[in-house]
């Protein structure tokens, strides 16, 4: 494999030709199933194989959908937002997981990633077979911003109707309860399943993914055969995901006084041209990649446009440095390497072109002055697409699952940006399969709100997945 590297600033993790492989990854059949689709025969095709409706029935009975309602709201009224300032984290959310899967007998390893940032592994060996299930949700929140423009308590989990709301109902606390619950209803089932189930109760995914990576660090992903990630995606069956590649340009001039601008260098007209043909790079790759049929367009989008680049505006001086982040989504199909490139080139060409223009205006002043205006271009992040291919025993059993609860075609859909599930399908070669409660556009907005009755449907949904996925007579590998 290449070699990873990790970014000085963020310290973010991607593999060097990550993108390429992605990119390649639709043209070659099965990469990402790691073999384990067999002789390529959907799980679903083998009837006999799946598990009596008795031992379904025994499983669903479980479940308890007062002790999920419970467990979300126990969570929810954490404040798990990562605030050194405030003085929040990760950590009592953790602590509460902890003692919840110590009270089911499940085992359970605490190992702190940072300081007031633990992730909980929480493992049950069901009994022999050759599979490692692991379910994942995480414990950090987003802000909740303004308070005051709330119409409920952030932290309150109260239910009006048949909703819950406050921060991490739906991104994801909700998920990560219904993930617990289902673990725990197989396991007080007493059903004949084999191989191993683990639960990563993992902290940061808002962020820098430092728990998911920490994870891997640890070898806890060692031997994980597939990977259910536990975020609101609507009852949708998500099997691949969205690129991600974050660049920072740094446009270098000279500071002068606003009433004096030839005394320095203006930074305004190299910021307004990497504006433009990043949109003309978009449009370059929405025309040549078109829309994928999950995942919808590529995107090149700028999200921060800042002068000066540090410290205090002022509209009376021009500022030396300015940067531009953009946020760069990317489908199948699109080499981060080439895009990388294409950034670079960018950079180069736009500095040029810059120093040009004041050359000629320059002259047309009679005016002499030093045009050393610098554009630099940094990588933030590399975030491959992912891709589980649907024959993948993990994908038949999310099918399964949805079919068995629901009673209608599943809906097959992928994620518009990057899960801690990113890290585990790009460095482990672990197929992933993302589904969960919760409308996508909620997410990380006012009011967050889950639906209960989705959620309780969610949690027999991964029981279902599970017990299929590690059902014994298509578990032998």
């Amino acid at each position: 494999p290449p070699p990873l590297l990790t970014h000085p600033a963020t310290t973010e993790i991607y593999t060097e030709d990550a993108s390429s492989a992605a990119s390649d990854v639709y043209k070659r059949q099965g990469l990402r199933s790691g073999g384990k689709s067999g002789n390529g025969t959907s799980d679903l095709q083998r009837g006999n194989m799946a598990p009596s409706q008795d031992v379904i029935d025994k499983v669903l009975n479980c479940i308890d959908s007062d002790e999920l309602i419970k467990l979300t709201a126990d969570l929810v009224k954490i404040n798990s937002v990562w605030d050194p300032v405030a003085g929040t984290s990760e950590q009592i959310a953790a602590d509460h997981a902890v003692r919840w899967a110590d009270r089911q007998g499940f085992k359970v390893q605490q190992e702190d990633v940072a300081a007031g940032r633990p992730n909980v592994i929480i493992s049950w060996h069901a009994g022999p077979g050759g599979r490692t299930l692991m379910f994942e949700g995480h414990t950090d929140v987003v802000t909740p911003g303004d308070i005051s423009a709330w119409r409920y308590d952030p932290f309150g989990a109260e239910i009006v109707g048949r909703r819950m709301y406050g921060r991490g109902t739906n991104d994801t606390k909700g998920n990560l309860a219904a993930m617990l619950i289902a673990m725990a209803a197989l396991k007080r089932s007493g059903v004949n399943i084999g191989g191993t189930i683990i639960g990563g109760v993992l902290c940061d995914e808002e962020d820098q993914m430092l728990g998911v990576r920490n994870f891997i660090d640890q070898g806890h992903a060692d031997g994980i055969s597939g990977a259910i990630i536990c975020e609101p995606q609507d009852g949708l069956i998500c099997t691949r995901q969205k690129g991600a590649l974050r660049a920072q340009f740094m446009v270098r001039g000279r500071m002068s006084h606003g009433a004096m601008p030839l005394a320095g260098l203006n930074t305004a007209p190299a910021v307004a041209s990497l504006i433009t043909d990043l949109h003309k790079l978009e449009t370059e790759a929405v025309e040549r990649s078109g829309r994928d049929e999950h995942l919808g367009w590529p995107s090149f989008t700028p999200t921060v446009i800042q002068a000066p680049a540090r410290g205090v505006p002022q509209l009376n001086v021009m500022p030396g440095e300015a940067q531009v982040l953009v946020d760069i989504r990317t489908i199948p199909g699109q080499s981060h390497h080439d895009i990388k490139s294409k950034l670079s080139a960018l950079a180069t060409t736009i500095e040029t072109q810059t120093r040009g223009d004041y050359e000629k205006y320059d002259r047309m002043l009679n005016q002499d002055r030093l045009r050393d205006l610098k554009i630099a271009v940094e990588i933030l992040t590399d975030r491959p697409c992912t891709l589980t291919e649907r024959d993948d025993p993990l994908v038949a059993a999310a099918d399964w699952a949805t079919r068995k609860i629901t009673g209608t075609e599943p809906i097959y859909a992928g994620v518009p940006g990057a899960t801690d599930g990113t890290f585990l399908w790009a460095l482990k070669n672990i197929p992933i399969v993302t589904m969960g409660a919760g409308d996508r556009q909620v997410a990380h907005q006012m009011d967050e709100w889950v639906n209960l009755d989705q959620l309780i449907e969610t949690a027999k949904i991964y029981a279902l997945a599970a017990l299929y996925y590690l059902w014994p007579e298509s578990n032998e590998e």
